[in-house]
């Protein structure tokens, strides 16, 4: 099978102009062995996130998120959509957590002092659960951070880049099995993929979520349609369309909007039955999957819909 490996997977802007580095046929199944965010200089889990540390400051854009990329994919036409189905996260032993004053919500409440320490956490990846203590222990829910394709003309940075081609979004529901429409601005897509999460709570709230490395087996293909607001998810359960902006509730109002187009458009939907579904259905969500306190990153809401309900044929 085709492959990025680790020591290729070191891009951190998001460029057209970049060659492939792997040319897959449509459907056919490649890898990508991912970094952390850190690009291994947490990865232990030894070394306090400080300045001196990481990444974040050395570097301006911050060099943080590395992903593998460019893959052509056959048959992927700019000004179209390109499919790209998430076949498996084999992620590393452990990941690491870390928080970092300068970019957490509480960093300056005077009330939450331990907010205000730069603190690192392994997370251990063990018997099907995230692990970093008795107590402090769930399931594990590998998912990408970020997923994209180059953008139109301009170079973005694979941690702060985000728009209708994908980028940092911190999507929950980017897991195995899932199928995600990007827009497609090149031949052959030219698709990103790292900053792989061995879990993480909705809104990746303190700025870093189980930062892990992986190998990514992922397959890509054409998808008919104009150019998307935003990406779409369709999960085992449910489909989900994103909404990116500031402020929040910017972002929550694009969501259910580029839903409703996806129920009228996709899915058969008069506008008006769209519209009752999203004010009526007791299982419509609003999920804040990015809400960080990282300034140059937008907020990102997915509006949800069980995938058995909008595929019902329509009856009388």
């Amino acid at each position: 099978m085709k492959r990025i490996t680790r020591d290729q997977a070191c891009v951190y802007g998001l460029s057209g102009t970049l060659e492939p580095l792997l040319r897959v046929e449509a459907g056919e199944p490649f890898v990508i062995e991912t970094h952390d965010a850190s690009t291994g200089l947490l990865t232990s889990g030894e070394k306090l996130p400080v300045p001196e540390n990481t990444p974040y400051t050395a570097a301006s854009p911050a060099k943080a998120n590395p992903v593998g990329g460019p893959v052509y994919v056959a048959g992927v036409k700019p000004g179209a959509r390109v499919t790209v189905e998430i076949v498996e996260i084999a992620l590393a032993p452990h990941g690491v957590a870390y928080n970092q004053p300068p970019i957490s919500p509480l960093g300056n409440a005077s009330d939450w002092p331990e907010a205000r320490e730069y603190f690192i956490h392994k997370v251990e990846h063990t018997g099907g659960e995230a692990r970093i203590n008795e107590r402090l222990r769930w399931p594990v829910w590998p998912m990408i951070g970020t997923l994209a394709c180059a953008p139109e003309w301009e170079v973005r940075s694979s941690g702060g880049g985000q728009g209708p081609w994908g980028g940092n979004l911190d999507v929950l529901d980017y897991r195995p099995g899932a199928r995600v429409s990007l827009s497609s601005y090149h031949e052959g897509g030219l698709l990103f993929a790292g900053d792989v999460h061995g879990c993480q709570g909705d809104t990746e709230y303190f700025g870093t979520a189980d930062e892990s490395e992986a190998e990514l087996t992922l397959r890509a293909w054409p998808e008919e349609g104009a150019p998307l607001p935003a990406p779409r998810v369709v999960t085992d359960d449910t489909v989900v369309a994103l909404g990116i902006g500031r402020p929040l509730e910017a972002a929550s109002h694009a969501a259910v909007r580029h839903l409703l187009d996806w129920l009228v458009e996709g899915y058969g939907f008069s506008r008006h039955d769209a519209y009752v579904t999203a004010g009526l259905h007791p299982e419509f969500r609003l999920r804040i999957y990015q809400m960080t306190s990282i300034d140059e990153l937008d907020f990102v809401v997915g509006a949800t819909l069980p995938r058995e309900y909008v595929e019902r044929e329509r009856g009388d």
